[in-house]
């Protein structure tokens, strides 16, 4: 169930980062907004691997990277390829992860 829950936070923030990246929202009056859900992402993520590995969850290999791409995320300027690049890894982590057949 965690790890749906942090799939949803993430992909509501990535979502926001596409629209704003596109011209489609413009964040300026909300920016705090994407960084509150990034630490609920972070978070989320970081507790859905530990029960991952708690439990033996298929899943745990797939989304533990999530976690360093997370870390190295805030040092990359928003808005280039690099934080697009590190956003769009971690999709496929979660994309793996929620496969079923990630790393089992």
């Amino acid at each position: 169930m965690i790890l749906y829950a942090a799939a949803a936070l993430f992909a509501a923030n990535y979502l926001l980062g596409v629209a704003v990246q596109f011209g489609l929202v413009d964040s300026r009056p909300f920016r705090w907004l994407h960084h509150a859900l990034f630490f609920l992402v972070f978070a989320s993520a970081a507790l859905a691997v530990a029960v991952g590995f708690w439990r033996g969850e298929p899943y745990r290999w797939a989304l533990a990277p999530v976690l360093v791409l997370y870390a190295l995320l805030p040092g990359v300027r928003a808005g280039t390829f690099g934080h697009a690049a590190l956003a769009s890894l971690a999709l496929l982590c979660y994309g793996a992860a929620l496969s079923g057949k990630a790393f089992s």
